[in-house]
């Protein structure tokens, strides 16, 4: 499986993405097109130990927690909210937040937020990772309704193998009432093993790779089709995708199945007297010689089960403030 790919050389990695972009559609790329004129899968990792050691004399029962982040022991003690508690490493932070919320916070940075949410469009439950800057969010929710279990840990890149580990352990503590929410999670979003590959993005699947571009392309043309017609009067119908990227990762949407989501970078051709109508309308989208961009982002949703691709969809929502709960109920709908 994914496994028997990552250890495969660089070598043979590009050989397979080689492989996969020229079964590609040739000349299906990133380039200009004008739509309207024209008719890794990861081993789960085991359930964390949550260790309670003996008491020594005149200790306290809850000074004594722990939970294992990969090979390494971390003691912890009990941070109650109104009705729910969850596990908090021992040297954290904690602050509460809002009327029931809470913050805990590791010296170097790392956090972990406690949120009981509103009721959501989305019902269910889901992990999500996604990445901003240098940090990545391991996010755990489970839609119920009004209170809304989120559990949501946040990291830097280069200390992620073990804070991974241990955001999922400390998830799997949170108990609200008598239920541990998120108690059974065991399949956990991974970063997908992907790469560029002679200008496409190509996603690796057991022994094969997929090329994100073809599909990308379609969603942003469907975009496209989707503008009223007084707004088409500002374009051309040309676009560009300048790049695509990992944005983030689903567990919990599928049966034992994975969704990785991609984000492109597009810029839509303005026609004479575009520019003039969109800095009127103060719409917040950019102009850079005779070039559009900042309106809502095109994603592309690949659902698969580490080995074969079941699914795409394209979804539009905005890139900057990106709610990948909300984001979930896009892609259920």
């Amino acid at each position: 499986m994914l496994e028997k790919l990552k250890s495969l050389s660089m070598q043979a990695k590009i050989g397979i993405a080689s492989g996969a972009v020229l079964l590609a559609a040739a000349g299906v790329g990133l380039g200009i097109t004008q739509p309207w004129n024209q008719q890794e899968t990861q081993q789960p990792d085991p359930p964390p130990v949550q260790e309670q050691l003996p008491p020594e004399k005149g200790q306290k029962p809850d000074e004594t927690l722990s939970v294992r982040a990969g090979n390494e022991i971390v003691p912890c003690t009990l941070y109650e909210g109104t009705g729910w508690s969850i596990y908090l490493p021992e040297g954290w932070a904690a602050q509460k937040q809002g009327e029931n919320d809470a913050l805990l916070s590791a010296p170097d940075g790392a956090r972990l937020s406690v949120q009981f949410q509103p009721g959501s469009g989305f019902s269910g439950g889901l992990v999500n990772l996604s990445a901003s800057g240098r940090e990545r969010t391991l996010l755990f929710f489970q839609g119920t309704g009004e209170g809304s279990p989120a559990v949501a840990g946040t990291g830097a890149d280069g200390q992620w193998d073990y804070y991974g580990k241990l955001f999922t352990a400390l998830a799997r503590t949170l108990t609200v009432g008598e239920e541990k929410p998120f108690g059974e999670v065991f399949i956990v979003p991974q970063v997908p093993d992907w790469q560029k590959a002679e200008g496409k993005t190509v996603l690796f699947l057991d022994k094969d790779g997929y090329v994100v571009d073809e599909q990308m392309q379609a969603a942003v043309e469907e975009y496209m089709q989707s503008w009223p017609v007084e707004d088409r009067k500002n374009y051309t119908g040309q676009y560009r995708i300048n790049d695509i990227q990992w944005a983030g990762s689903y567990t919990g949407l599928t049966e034992d199945g994975y969704i990785d989501v991609f984000l492109a970078d597009v810029q839509y051709r303005l026609a004479e007297g575009g520019e003039e109508n969109l800095t009127a309308q103060d719409g917040g989208i950019r102009v850079a010689n005779g070039w559009a961009s900042g309106m809502e982002g095109v994603y592309l949703a690949v659902s698969h089960d580490g080995g074969t691709v079941e699914k795409t969809q394209g979804i539009t929502a905005a890139a900057e403030t990106q709610d990948w709960v909300a984001f979930a109920s896009l892609l259920a709908g």
